[in-house]
């Protein structure tokens, strides 16, 4: 019976490592697999002490390969693949020396922390880590281009590499026109640039995605507050740019190793998007930029800056980056502009629904959760802030609490009032003066977005809303503490081609020019001295607001694909990340908990003893539904709605306002403070630790299930502690 894998199996690699000759069953055999692995053994030894940096470090990085690799359970179709790969770069050819490049220059840079080499035809690209041993390659099978947005990407064909002066510049010729990068030593670091790409490319990517020699990588990206991934043994892959819920929150991503990390900064704040996954058994993720529909390419750039082998050195060396930007703007600023920040800390974010509840005295309810014992409670929405209240959400009336009313609340200690600012969209009124604010497209056609029931609605220009919102404020909307924008932060900038508006008169307002429109519409200069919310965490938006939500809790795979405060450990002296508005701590009818694809995490409301470890290992305030009337889906697909209230009293109510209560005292103490490292402390990820500038320690439990940890003892299920410093 001829069975090739099972000789494979018994006979080959197996054997070879332990350095058997042959075996013999009725005749002395040996496989290709252990010749392979002979030769590139040998190949490896001479090239080890010869040839360029980037060729020893090929062959120890082989060497290592052989060494450490468990050929008796591995898949030795893609055991000989790799080594037919190593032995095509190493193995000498006639005439050659060993150790050499087969003919290939290989322009190099260096310097004292790093040395960056790519093959003359750029078919290989590495950089090396001096100061912690890691050789990071370039994986040339995630670099290439689309032709549209969501297109296959087409890789790179064999391009050209060459030297100038103090940069390595590598060109590409592709059908539709030259493309070329320029890689350059920035001290610790190495800058990517797009020099040229031809205008019929939609994306490309900036560099791609790098592997690190044969040891495995995990990602760290920064979707919600952050994930790391090492879901690695099925190929998947997913693609979005920056903006709130499950896209990028900040311009970055990172690669750990064992020994190193390798941080990717993305330079521009928008026109970009992030592509990552698995395949073949390895992790990826690349930027991919895109051209402003507008003013076409903008010569994008993007850094790799080498790290120590753990998410809290990756994140903290972002933070540095951004300090030299001049992008981080701490509480102690922003309190100086707007005083009345210091009234965050310590605070119950209190989301009362969108919808009017006739019923309810609110008030009577207030005064009745303050009592409960919080400092500070921030209600929102008191008043549906939007350019026309005729529409129906669950058939009910949006929220426009009376002058009286907001006078009755503005009375009770410690509360602070918001209104609903959904500028970002309006309802068309035909000839009226809302028609005039919408975006257009390129065509000149409106931009339909949200839906409910039969109302429609269309996205309206940002530097419309700017000058829209700065009149309410001045008018009946004046008595407001604080200001949550429903999606402004969450959709990343765009283009608009109505030449109408003010903000861009004559001509089209490019991406760029709609990010300084956001900004604006955030900043002081608008909304005076209140607290600024908006539904998306941004990193780009932080300088100007102060409150970013949308988080997740973990999944049931948490040891694969971790949540981790990404955000918290750059921002959290700047920036406060609070859950969405109906991903509260009690459960509320139309809003289950569900599970993100690929199981990456859950959202939802309810859970409020996970949300509160999770609040307190953050450093975040809680968020409750403590009382009012909200709508949800009765059909997603139809988009029919239906409406319900909560009540103070109801006994889910109440649960969550006692997780509640402790995680907002704790936030009184911690809230303005930086995050200043971040630890798992199981092998399944489960319970983890952060500590923040004033020596606190928070240690969380965030399985269903009582652990023990040393020196903490036993960790209750989905629990947190604060221990001693």
């Amino acid at each position: 019976m001829n069975e090739p894998g099972r000789f494979r199996a018994n006979y080959g690699l197996p054997l070879w490592k332990r350095d058997f000759d042959g075996v013999c069953t009725y005749a002395f055999i040996d496989t290709v697999d252990a010749r392979y692995a002979s030769l590139l053994a040998q190949a490896a030894a001479r090239a080890r002490d010869a040839g360029s940096p980037s060729i020893r470090s090929l062959a120890r990085e082989a060497a290592h390969w052989l060494e450490t690799t468990d050929f008796a359970s591995a898949d030795l179709d893609r055991i000989r693949q790799k080594t037919i790969r190593y032995l095509l770069e190493l193995h000498p050819r006639r005439g050659q020396a060993a150790g050499d490049t087969g003919g290939r220059a290989m322009p190099t840079l260096e310097n004292a922390h790093l040395a960056l080499s790519i093959f003359e035809d750029a078919s290989r690209i590495e950089m090396t880590d001096r100061k912690r041993g890691c050789v990071w390659r370039l994986d040339t099978s995630k670099s290439g281009y689309r032709l549209q947005g969501n297109s296959p990407p087409i890789p790179f064909p064999a391009g050209t590499a060459r030297q100038e002066q103090e940069s390595l510049l590598v060109s590409y010729r592709l059908a539709e026109g030259p493309l070329s990068f320029r890689w350059q030593l920035e001290g610790d670091h190495i800058a990517v640039a797009l020099e040229e790409a031809p205008t019929g490319v939609a994306a490309v990517t900036l560099p791609g995605s790098f592997s690190l020699s044969d040891e495995p990588v995990e990602l760290a990206l920064p979707l919600y507050q952050g994930v790391l991934l090492r879901n690695r043994e099925t190929d998947w892959q997913a693609r979005t740019g920056p903006g709130g819920h499950g896209s990028f929150s900040m311009g970055m991503a990172g690669f750990l190793g064992p020994k190193g990390a390798l941080l990717t900064v993305q330079e521009r704040l928008t026109g970009w998007a992030g592509f990552y996954g698995a395949e073949g058994g390895k992790m990826f993720v690349t930027f991919e930029e895109e051209p402003c529909p507008v003013e076409g390419w903008q010569r994008p750039c993007v850094r790799l800056i080498p790290t120590d082998a753990d998410l809290t050195a990756l994140c903290k060396r972002y933070r540095a980056y951004l300090k030299e930007r001049g992008d981080l703007v701490t509480w102690a600023t922003k309190i100086e502009r707007k005083p009345i920040l210091k009234n965050l800390f310590g605070a119950l974010m209190a989301f009362t629904g969108y919808n009017v509840d006739p019923e309810l005295d609110y008030a009577a309810c207030a005064r009745d959760l303050k009592a409960c014992g919080f400092e500070h409670i921030f209600f929102y929405p008191v008043r549906m802030g939007h350019y026309s209240l005729d529409f129906l959400m669950g058939g009910d009336q949006p929220v426009w609490l009376s002058d009286a009313v907001l006078a009755e609340l503005k009375s009770i200690e410690g509360v602070m009032l918001s209104p609903w600012c959904w500028i970002f969209e309006g309802l068309d009124d035909g000839p009226g003066e809302y028609r005039k604010l919408f975006r257009k497209d390129a065509a000149g056609n409106f931009m339909p977005h949200w839906k409910i029931d039969d109302f429609q609605w269309y996205r309206v220009c940002t530097s419309c809303e700017t000058d829209y919102i700065r009149k309410r404020l001045e008018g009946d909307l004046k008595a407001m503490d604080w200001l949550h924008f429903d999606v402004d932060a969450t959709f990343p900038p765009g283009p608009c081609y109505n030449l109408s508006h003010a903000g861009h008169a004559g001509h089209p307002m490019s991406r760029e020019a709609d990010l300084e429109w956001k900004r604006r519409l955030f900043s002081p200069e608008t909304v005076g001295n209140r607290i600024v919310s908006s539904e998306g965490f941004l990193g780009y938006c932080t300088p100007v607001y102060d409150i970013g939500s949308t988080k997740m809790m973990p999944g049931p795979d948490i040891a694969r694909q971790t949540p981790v405060p990404m955000t918290l450990l750059i921002y959290h002296d700047s920036c406060v990340h609070d859950w969405w508005e109906l991903h509260n701590y009690n459960a509320v009818p139309g809003w289950p908990v569900s599970e993100l694809g690929r199981g990456m995490g859950r959202v939802g409301t309810g859970l409020p003893k996970l949300k509160a470890s999770l609040d307190a290992l953050y450093g975040c305030p809680p968020n409750v539904f403590p009382f009012g009337r909200q709508y949800a889906w009765a059909n997603p697909a139809t988009r029919e709605s239906f409406s319900f209230s909560v009540r103070l009293e109801d006994p889910g109510v109440q649960k969550a306002l006692r997780e509640a209560l402790p995680v907002s005292r704790l936030h009184a103490k911690i809230g303005p403070l930086e995050m200043v490292s971040f630890a798992c402390l199981t092998e399944d990820r489960s319970v983890q630790a952060a500590a923040f500038a004033d020596g606190t320690r928070i240690v969380a439990n965030l399985s269903d299930q009582a652990r023990e940890v040393a020196p903490y003892g036993t960790l209750p299920p989905t629990s947190w502690r604060e221990v001693d410093r």
